[in-house]
């Protein structure tokens, strides 16, 4: 979970005071080439995209799907994102996915638990959504979406491959799951080093290692300063 990650990444006035014209200009490029090649997914005729939902016990909980258009069956992915919402850059995952030949589906916590407009309540919900109750009901959440996809018409249901932005929550998905048969984890805290609440804390990654018995590919930046690369080192050993 990130909701209190850093995602603005560098300042503009440090970006200003450190990039020469030519780099900040390449830098806009790149951006706007990304933005481009995210919208051409989003807009490719050959995969359907959709706002669906799907019970978990008496919840009603939202995802996003994205699955090839092409009649058939295909393997299944479920996306587990850090924050609350479903934004442009996890459905470009999801239909990149889909074009690759896989039905994706992402799964909105938020939809469980959404974030208050009173800034007042923050604290309250902060403390709510990072406790291991919450964690646990994200996990029954994952659960029911998989189960979901199962009864679709156009999946194969023998395999099952989870993705998590953070990926904390993949990690103990895979322990709690024998659906799960590979994980792919970009910046999930193997230690997590904030708002894990004394009061229920949630298990952390390298607590539980030895009971995670699927295929496992993890992604760390060096500066990333919530899901530290040093951690991932020793989860990796």
């Amino acid at each position: 979970m990130c909701i209190d990650c850093d995602e603005e990444g560098i300042s503009r006035r440090s970006f200003l005071t450190g990039a020469t014209t030519a780099i900040a200009g390449a830098a806009f490029a790149l951006k706007a080439a990304g933005q481009q090649s995210a919208q051409k997914a989003l807009n490719d005729p050959n995969i359907i995209l959709d706002e669906v939902g799907f019970k978990s016990g008496t919840n009603t909980i939202k995802g996003f799907l994205a699955r090839p258009k092409k009649a058939g069956r295909y393997r299944m992915v479920l996306i587990a994102h850090g924050n609350p919402g479903v934004p442009e850059d996890i459905k470009f995952t999801a239909a990149e996915l889909a074009k690759a030949g896989y039905v994706c589906l992402v799964y909105d916590w938020g939809s469980r638990e959404p974030q208050p407009a009173d800034p007042r309540e923050r604290d309250k919900w902060v403390a709510r959504v990072t406790s291991y109750t919450f964690v646990k009901l994200q996990m029954q959440d994952l659960q029911a979406g998989m189960n979901y996809l199962r009864e679709q018409p156009f999946t194969k249901r023998e395999r099952v491959g989870v993705v998590g932005f953070c990926g904390r929550l993949a990690f103990l998905f895979s322990t709690q799951s024998k659906d799960v048969k590979a994980l792919i984890s970009f910046y999930g805290p193997v230690v997590y080093h904030i708002n894990n609440p004394k009061a229920d804390p949630v298990p952390n990654v390298l607590e539980i290692v030895n009971r995670i018995k699927v295929p496992v590919q993890g992604h760390y930046g060096l500066l990333d300063k919530v899901a530290l690369a040093e951690d991932a080192k020793l989860f990796e050993k």
